[in-house]
């Protein structure tokens, strides 16, 4: 069986390596061994760096909901606190948003974290749909119960016309035999 060179193969591999080290300083863009090192490392940093990303992020969305809590009185931890109770779920990342773009809305959050407000806006909803519903039966109904009057109307007047009718053919009869 013949000797099988890699060569091909080989070249491949080396390019590869070479593409992703392509921008790096000195010789880690151009030799193969310091490529592969200079990849390795960059690959181990880019997921550490991942990781250390969301946390960052975690930590600017704290510091501005800290800083918008105390523009109002209010410490990050009793905010947050506040919301857990009144039942409101919002992550720190809209939260921060919120703050920024809309201040009113976070100062009802703010109110609500207080115990100022109702404490949980599902509630009033729910009373007010079932209102609405009662209020929409009870319009129904007396239409319902004058549609049952005509009804019975019509039929206590089909009755007495079919009465007088046999009444009168009745009296026709009698009237004929006399």
């Amino acid at each position: 069986m013949p000797r099988v060179r890699k060569g091909a193969a080989r070249r491949r591999k080396h390019n590869k390596v070479l593409k992703a080290a392509k921008g790096y300083h000195g010789a880690t863009s151009r030799q193969y061994r310091l490529a592969i090192q200079a990849t390795l490392r960059a690959r181990v940093n880019a997921t550490r760096d991942r990781q250390l990303r969301k946390r960052d992020f975690r930590r600017l969305w704290i510091t501005r909901i800290t800083a918008a809590c105390g523009q109002r009185d209010l410490r990050y931890s009793q905010f947050i606190h506040g919301l857990k109770e009144a039942g409101i779920e919002l992550n720190r990342k809209m939260l921060s948003e919120i703050a920024i773009a809309d201040p009113p809305a976070f100062d009802a959050l703010v109110a609500l974290a207080k115990g100022e407000g109702p404490p949980k806006a599902e509630k009033p909803k729910k009373q007010v749909k079932a209102k609405a519903s009662t209020e929409k039966a009870e319009e129904k109904k007396p239409a319902k119960k004058a549609k049952k009057a005509t009804k019975k109307a019509t039929k206590k007047k089909t009755a007495r016309k079919s009465e007088d009718e046999t009444a009168e053919e009745s009296a026709d009869d009698k009237a004929g035999e006399e």
